[in-house]
């Protein structure tokens, strides 16, 4: 079998990949085969469209929209971040200066730091909460860009996922204190664990090897950096109401 390629890029902050990479090796000793490595070169979206790709973390906004064909879920991690339950969480919403988001709503002239236009909980979640579009926008290709986009004044409110918060907060202490939360998102799956496709009738396999893997003493230190508590298996089905988040609205 060919090794193919394994990705949990989707929280790729430097300081927490020896711990992702940690994790993984777990997950391949109880799957029993896959790379000895995770990829961190190929980045998304092309890794989920990669012919060679194994198993990946996605986001629940792509994978409702262009993933449903091509992709099979297997669940997603639960993760010990404040909000989260049994594998959901809510985006949190911060602005530069504490002020709330129905005030800035009403200015006329607002800019929002989205880290890409296809992000659930960067611009999906965002959306949802404004009700509508703000005035501006400041697309900064990553959460933690969006946050330094508010701390240097080129954007006023921005809504970043709640684990790279969480590892903001850690990491960047001084970066995170020059804003302040104002809100949070709707509640969401966390980020969908998938297989390509082709190994739909592998996901039972796929989902003992996550949950055996979180649950290994031998890993508890590499998830208690990743801030992974559980693993919660999940399908397609649990994802396809993101769909109406916009909708709705």
């Amino acid at each position: 079998m060919a090794e193919g390629i394994a990705s949990l890029a989707m929280y790729s902050l430097a300081p927490l990949r020896p711990a992702a990479e940690a994790l993984w090796r777990t997950v391949r000793a109880n799957l029993g085969h896959g790379p000895s490595s995770l990829e961190w070169t190929v980045l998304t979206p092309e890794v989920w469209h990669h012919p060679d790709l194994l198993v990946a973390q996605a986001c629940g906004w792509p994978l409702v929209h262009g993933l449903t064909e091509i992709a099979a879920v297997v669940g997603t991690f639960d993760y010990d971040v404040p909000g989260a339950e049994r594998g959901t969480y809510r985006s949190v919403i911060i602005s530069r200066d504490g002020t709330a988001i129905d005030e800035l709503r009403a200015r006329p002239a607002v800019t929002a730091a989205i880290n890409s236009p296809d992000s659930l909980s960067g611009w999906v979640s965002l959306q949802h909460e404004w009700g509508g579009v703000p005035a501006c926008v400041l697309e900064t290709g990553s959460h933690l860009e969006s946050v330094r986009a508010l701390a240097t004044g080129r954007a006023d409110v921005a809504s970043i996922d709640a684990v790279t918060w969480t590892h903001i907060q850690r990491l960047e202490p001084a970066l995170a204190a020059t804003v302040q939360q104002i809100g949070a998102g709707p509640r969401v799956p966390c980020l969908p664990l998938v297989v390509a496709g082709r190994l739909a009738a592998e996901v039972p396999a796929w989902r003992a090897a996550f949950a055996a893997a979180v649950a290994d003493p031998g890993a508890a230190e590499a998830c208690a950096i990743l801030r992974i508590r559980g693993f919660v298996p999940l399908d397609l089905a649990d994802y396809l109401p993101l769909r109406e988040l916009l909708a709705a609205r």
